[in-house]
């Protein structure tokens, strides 16, 4: 039995897959949905390249069940998004997204439909993408909500998920340059890159979305599909009256100092329902949840600089900022200079 370079990288993704799914399952920690779905993805990924392996070793018929993966991938990675971003699940409704893979699977057993075989795979490249454009879809509404729920959102904002789901449109870019364009190229090239990438998008899958990921319970469904309504209103003197007991707390308390505060917190401290205190904010303030808390911040960071002789480090924490990146970046945006630049600019003029 010989094996070719693309046959070696082929058993790497296996035993990496191996290992990222027996380390999983031997996690004594209870295992979120979103766990359980990453197994599945994986599981996947080991199916399909042992199939690869083994038919490129003459083990088995030439089956072409590339297409049932391509059907399989899109909606496993569109409920993994979402198992990450909604609150709750409805298995039935994610289930019915596998349907079309069971349903081409006979059709691909069947001679009758090999002649047909290079436009029932790119369907399933269609399919994959579509669910892909899906999950960047969810993923961005999912982000809006943030912005109205969270004032500190760095480890749950899912970047390094859209920089996975980048990985994978690029896979199937190559791929498909590699299945039709394969009298100009170098097909075994290609393979191997597809390969090199698959690597890559599987030490991602473990060390980003098991490693680094903060366990958020997520958002309703409908919140993160709708948000606030810019119709939504309540009587101008219940409103005026919110408005006044929020600056009064905010003034006082200063719940701006805590590092996670939420919409949800604030809402439960001065009985306020979190739809009425979003449409306050947005309506008196004119800004989301997660600029209005920052706002204080910044304010309280400024005057910090401008009296006092702490270290930025130090300014950041008790202004109620738990990130150096957010910190940078908000006061960059609203002042148009880093915090030593502004800090030795008042010097400057005084």
């Amino acid at each position: 039995m010989s094996f070719t370079l693309i046959d070696i990288a082929g058993v790497l993704i296996i035993y990496q897959s191996l290992v990222f799914l027996f380390s999983t399952l031997f996690n004594r920690n209870v295992k979120p949905f979103f766990t359980k779905i990453l197994l599945g993805i994986c599981i996947t990924i080991i199916t399909h390249f042992s199939y690869m392996l083994l038919e490129n070793q003459g083990k088995i018929a030439q089956i072409m069940l590339g297409p049932f993966f391509g059907f399989i991938y899109g909606p496993l990675y569109y409920t993994y998004t979402k198992s990450l971003t909604i609150e709750t699940t409805n298995l039935k409704k994610l289930a019915f997204h596998f349907i079309p893979a069971f349903l081409i699977l006979p059709l691909l057993f069947s001679s009758k439909f090999q002649n047909a075989i290079n436009i029932i795979g790119l369907l399933a490249t269609v399919h994959f993408v579509v669910y892909l454009l899906m999950a960047l879809k969810l993923i961005s509404s999912y982000r809006r909500q943030l912005y109205n729920a969270t004032s500190s959102f760095h480890k749950i904002s899912l970047f390094w998920l859209v920089l996975i789901i980048y990985l994978q449109l690029v896979i199937i870019f190559v791929s498909l340059l590699e299945s039709y364009f394969q009298a100009i190229i170098n097909t075994d090239l290609f393979i191997l890159l597809i390969y090199i990438f698959t690597l890559i998008l599987i030490h991602c899958f473990y060390f980003l979305g098991l490693k680094q990921i903060r366990l958020f319970k997520g958002f309703k469904e409908t919140d993160t599909e709708s948000g606030v309504s810019t119709e939504y209103s309540i009587p101008e003197d219940v409103f005026n009256d919110y408005v006044d007991k929020l600056t009064i707390y905010f003034n006082t308390e200063k719940p701006y100092l805590e590092f996670d505060i939420t919409l949800q917190d604030i809402s439960d401290k001065l009985s306020i329902s979190p739809r009425n205190l979003s449409h306050i904010i947005n309506k008196k303030f004119k800004m989301n949840y997660y600029n209005f808390i920052n706002h204080y911040r910044l304010e309280l960071a400024k005057q910090s600089l401008n009296e006092s002789e702490k270290s930025i480090k130090e300014i950041m924490y008790d202004s109620g900022f738990s990130n150096k990146a957010t910190f940078y970046s908000v006061f960059k945006k609203n002042t148009g200079s880093t915090p030593s630049e502004f800090r030795k600019m008042k010097k400057s003029k005084s």
